[in-house]
């Protein structure tokens, strides 16, 4: 018996959450973990979203649509998502110390900038990391909530944990 999935593009951002989990916990067992940046979470999120029947893009450029874009240090969204009446920016952290407030203040200028050019559009935060630097941080802006079917998913190793939260940007 299949189980009954989540609506768009909740399913989907749920799927990426047990990916990075596991796939990074496998790493790590691997002795992978060296060399760990949050590109790595890039294929994971790219395959998910795929296999979905998104039209993907990553590293999407926020000229035309981010105040003051086009200036030194080029602003792009990391992954933008699109499928039916589906479209959504998808911005990924990977914090590496534990730290009180993470600083997510370019990410909601680049994501609400986003949603106000595509009106039928959402945007979502997704931080990655262990459960010790993740599971209790707070987000420097105000503006994301944590979606209802969207639960943190960790995976508890004895060694490893890690886990992944999505956050979604409000609508205003």
């Amino acid at each position: 018996m299949r189980k009954r999935e989540l609506d768009e593009p909740y399913e989907s951002l749920f799927r990426i959450q047990r990916a990075l989990a596991g796939h990074i916990s496998y790493l790590a067992a691997c002795d992978a973990n060296i060399a760990f940046t949050e590109y790595q979470l890039y294929e994971s999120i790219l395959r998910v979203l795929l296999i979905r029947k998104y039209d993907v893009k990553c590293e999407v450029s926020c000229k035309g649509f981010l105040p003051n874009e086009g200036s030194v240090g080029h602003k792009r969204i990391d992954f933008v998502a699109k499928k039916e009446r589906y479209h959504f920016a998808l911005e990924v952290k990977w914090p590496r110390k534990r730290i009180n407030t993470l600083d997510v203040n370019l990410d909601y200028k680049k994501l609400a900038a986003f949603q106000k050019k595509y009106t039928n559009s959402q945007s979502f935060l997704c931080l990655f990391g262990r459960h010790s630097q993740i599971n209790n941080i707070n987000l420097s802006q105000g503006g994301f909530v944590t979606p209802k079917a969207l639960p943190p998913i960790y995976a508890f190793f004895r060694r490893t944990q890690y886990g992944c939260k999505i956050y979604q940007l409000k609508i205003t």
